[in-house]
């Protein structure tokens, strides 16, 4: 008998643990929402997996971005080049500037779309940048051009445009780079996630203002963004401005839905603002050639 004592005592801790452990899980049950979050991060996370296991290179990104670039360069391109170019040329001097402070070492590229009812800016992989005529028209200052250039730059930098590669090439089953050149520029043009744009926006404008450039910029910029939000959502032109601008509301629409409420990134820098206790200074004049 003394000698199954030690064993049938061990056999009795072990089930003692047992059913304390047992009591403790069901003590400690998730409520159903946190179940839900936690499946919907699994999700995400598994949607995401394959492109960090098996991730572009640097060279493969470039040389896509590269092509489609081209593609789409060869599509807008007008016949007042010296005005483009110089307007090209300060786009590629502000935008050099901010990238300069980003993670990535990227051969970075900016492009000047001179189409008034093109609202907007998209990267492209590999460091490809573009900007739209009628998005410079909203600005005010250098310094939103900064917090734009950033965002875009941003983009890239935080690997969501080559993320978008490889969803797309998955999607598409695309599996050489001779198929993945042939993506059209609709994919970058078509935004991020909310998150992800909100990302960009916090990335970008911190690439701006470790560049020099003030904070108020981009925020004058959210706040016409604020403004155009309701003819974007009516479809009539709010003001004489967008219509001597010549905005496509169709264009704003699609601009707004694929990207967060104005008011949110406003919050989201003022926030950025506070905590990080950055300088505010005045804003600088945007100098486009040619403006009048």
């Amino acid at each position: 008998m003394k000698r199954w004592l030690p064993l049938a005592i061990i056999v009795l801790v072990a089930i003692a643990a047992i059913v304390l452990a047992e009591r403790q899980r069901i003590a400690d049950r998730p409520s159903p929402q946190a179940m839900l979050d936690a499946a919907a991060q699994s999700q995400h996370d598994l949607t995401r997996l394959p492109n960090r296991l098996d991730r572009l290179s640097d060279a493969d990104e470039i040389a896509i971005g590269d092509e489609i670039a081209a593609r789409y360069e060869s599509e807008f391109k007008t016949s007042d080049t010296a005005r483009n170019a110089a307007v090209e040329t300060y786009l590629r001097t502000v935008g050099l500037r901010v990238a300069s402070h980003a993670r990535r070492k990227l051969p970075w590229k900016f492009h000047y779309i001179a189409n008034p009812g093109f609202v907007n800016a998209f990267a492209l992989p590999g460091g490809h940048i573009f900007v739209g005529q009628g998005l410079l028209t909203l600005m005010h200052s250098e310094d939103a051009l900064a917090g734009v250039l950033g965002h875009e730059v941003s983009h890239v930098d935080l690997r969501h445009c080559a993320d978008r590669v490889q969803n797309e090439a998955r999607l598409r089953n695309l599996v050489v780079i001779g198929d993945l050149v042939s993506l059209p520029v609709e994919v970058f043009l078509a935004g991020y996630s909310k998150d992800q744009e909100l990302e960009a926006d916090r990335d970008g404008t911190t690439l701006a203002v470790n560049a020099g450039y003030s904070p108020l910029g981009i925020l004058q910029l959210f706040a016409e963004f604020q403004k155009l939000e309701g003819s974007a959502t009516s479809g009539k032109p709010g003001s004489p401005v967008e219509e001597a601008a010549g905005l496509s509301l169709q264009t704003l629409s699609g601009y707004f839905q694929s990207h967060p409420p104005a008011a949110t990134r406003i919050a989201q820098v003022r926030v950025l603002i506070s905590t990080n206790h950055w300088p505010t200074p005045p804003v600088r004049p945007i100098t486009l050639p040619g403006a009048k």
